[in-house]
């Protein structure tokens, strides 16, 4: 009788929830979508894109716009709109928006070069790309793309990769090793896997179209939804369970990668294939989210994956231009060390820690790109940043894990050692779960004196069609492996190329161990070392400034993706005059994080609702309606 009634009342709840999702539609066009009455212009209220003009090559000339440094007078040369705290893509995008709407933006970027992990570095006569070893697809006309386009006067280009996007390598210099292409294109990869796996057609079939229903459009929107309505509004939203019921993004986002595909198919190297991708967001599969791999599969092997021409830098180089076409001013060595408020409301920023240099930049608004954890932990002090929603999540989501970065110069084209545009995985192991426990489980010493469980191997030589011109007969490669900051924290707060021979030694044992088994496999490459570097996450900490080194600042984990955690995690943060960015209101990924920057502008322009349909109304001008369900955002 009792489950009977609390059945009823359940079913009753649901009825009301409906009834006040289709109240709320009606007054969505009358109470949202009215002109914005703010002062400021909208960013899309023209086509700002120009010619395509030629690749600017000399280094003196970029680093002109890339490194101009702080100094009291640059920051105190005018009245600042607003103040965003780094140079990430998401800072930038915010930045732009603000820009092209009229603010005047002051950026400080704390390293000596700006772009966040958009950024590279010449060594030796080598360029290293740090983070933007490839981006999902730029190629079509998206939203995303649109947006970008917006942001840079349209001058970024991207060269696409070929059909076989990814390869694989699994049980690696072992008897048993063997490899898998991944295939690009719309259902290329699952008709590719049903060809490979005839016997487990139906299991393939029932994944692919979990990924399909966790994807499609209202998945996405609903994810950014609960981003950009009022939190009073979502928590109501959530009271009914509407997100659930109404979005199957949030539905198929409580179930793991790993569960799903342990239900769907039972081959061993199958199992591998479907679930290898989450390594990507530096979880295990038994933790990552149906519906992040969703986008993840979407963006990146649906419609394949590409490389901006010139490197990851243009993005920042390309972008700084608009924000300062408006006034605005993007310096770099500035280490804004505290965010100012008074009363509650923040009005400023502070560089510098020491008493005689510090200078104080004053503005109403601040938005913070560099993480939540340094802003709300380490910027402000504790009974301001206790009065923003996303304050609990500091104690319920932690750091991502760190990466060690090996950076190869290399003689020779990558033709000739026989290096592709190809993202390479290469595992000791076909079995993830193991692998990553194996992994978690080993100290230090176990990873120097034995092979490295996994890694990643990527060539921006071979995948930057400028790349002959402006590098020739030389190549670089990138190799990623996760590991512990722990492993390295003994060095901490030691100014970098200054921690020690220990930590040089270490360091120079993790190289050789790589190296060891990165020629194994390649053996064109051992004669033609001519450059290498390690970075540990003591590396990132210092220049891209994440907590404890890790990759993407919060962890990308199965519950993060919920409704609840991600209404907090919002632009808004509950301060006043106080904004957020980046990748931790979004996701990892070039692509989140840019659209981290138009959820913030959105808000900060009071175009809460209005700016996507302004947005869309400029993509549909200039390329017509969207094709098909997966031509909207990514």
């Amino acid at each position: 009788m009792l489950f009977d009634t609390l059945g009823k009342l359940l079913e009753g709840r649901i009825q009301i929830g409906i009834i006040l999702a289709v109240f709320f539609a009606y007054c969505f066009k009358k109470i949202f979508f009215k002109n914005g009455t703010g002062k400021w212009k909208s960013p899309f209220a023209e086509d700002s894109r120009t010619p395509l003009t030629p690749l600017v090559t000399d280094h003196a000339k970029r680093d002109e716009t890339m490194k101009r440094a702080f100094t009291k007078k640059l920051a105190n040369e005018k009245k600042w709109d607003a103040i965003v705290i780094g140079s990430g893509i998401g800072g930038l995008s915010t930045a732009a928006l603000l820009s092209k709407a009229g603010l005047k933006v002051l950026v400080l970027e704390k390293h000596y070069k700006c772009g966040g992990a958009c950024h590279t570095f010449r060594e030796n006569g080598y360029e290293f790309d740090v983070g933007i070893h490839y981006v999902g697809n730029f190629i079509r006309p998206t939203l995303t793309r649109t947006l970008l386009e917006q942001i840079s006067d349209g001058q970024i280009k991207f060269a696409k990769f070929d059909t076989n996007v990814e390869r694989l390598i699994m049980d690696a210099m072992s008897p048993s090793q063997r490899e898998y292409t991944i295939t690009s294109g719309p259902d290329a990869f699952e008709n590719q896997l049903i060809e490979q796996f005839p016997d487990e057609a139906q299991g393939i079939k029932e994944y692919f179209r979990l990924l399909k229903r966790a994807y499609n459009p209202p998945g996405p929107m609903a994810w950014f939804a609960v981003k950009l309505l009022p939190l009073w509004f979502v928590n109501v939203l959530q009271f009914f369970r509407l997100p659930r019921l109404l979005s199957d993004f949030y539905t198929l986002g409580e179930r793991s990668v790993y569960g799903t595909v342990e239900s769907c198919v039972k081959n061993k190297d199958l199992k591998f294939l479907l679930s290898y991708p989450s390594n990507g967001f530096l979880v295990p599969p038994n933790r990552v989210s149906l519906s992040m791999m969703a986008l993840l599969h979407v963006h990146c092997c649906e419609y394949g994956s590409c490389y901006p021409i010139g490197g990851a830098s243009e993005m920042p180089f390309r972008i700084i231009p608009v924000i300062e076409r408006s006034g605005g001013r993007v310096l770099m060595k500035a280490n804004v060390s505290q965010i100012l408020t008074e009363r509650g409301k923040v009005i400023g920023v502070r560089v510098g820690n020491k008493e005689r240099s510090m200078v104080d930049v004053y503005a109403p608004i601040v938005i913070s790109d560099a993480g939540m954890h340094n802003t709300l932990l380490g910027l402000l002090p504790e009974n301001a940043a206790k009065k923003s929603p996303a304050w609990p999540l500091m104690k319920i989501i932690g750091p991502t894990y760190g990466n060690l970065n090996i950076f190869v110069g290399l003689r020779g084209t990558p033709e000739e050692l026989g290096l592709t545009a190809q993202n390479v995985w290469i595992y000791r192991t076909s079995d993830l779960e193991k692998l990553i426990a194996e992994n978690i489980n080993k100290t230090c010493e176990q990873m120097i004196s034995n092979p490295i469980p996994s890694f990643f191997l990527s060539s921006s030589a071979a995948k930057d069609p400028s790349w002959k011109s402006r590098y020739p007969d030389r190549t670089t490669i990138s190799i990623l492996s996760s590991v512990y900051y722990s492993w390295f924290s003994n060095w901490s707060g030691r100014p970098t190329k200054k921690r020690g021979d220990d930590y040089d030694a270490l360091k120079k044992s993790i190289e050789q161990n790589i190296m060891d088994q990165v020629t194994t496999l390649y053996p064109k490459l051992k004669d033609a070392i001519d450059y290498v570097s390690v970075g540990t996450p003591l590396t990132a900490e210092h220049y891209l400034s994440t907590r404890e080194g890790g990759l993407y600042n919060m962890e990308h984990d199965l519950t993060r993706f919920g409704p609840e955690q991600s209404a907090l995690l919002r632009p808004e943060s509950g301060i006043e005059g106080l904004y957020f960015t980046g990748q931790d209101v979004t996701s990892c990924g070039f692509a989140a994080c840019l659209f981290s920057g138009f959820l913030c502008g959105s808000i900060i322009l009071k175009k809460r609702y209005r700016l996507v349909w302004e947005l869309f109304n400029l993509h549909r001008k200039l390329y017509g309606l969207p094709k098909g369900r997966n031509d909207l955002f990514f």
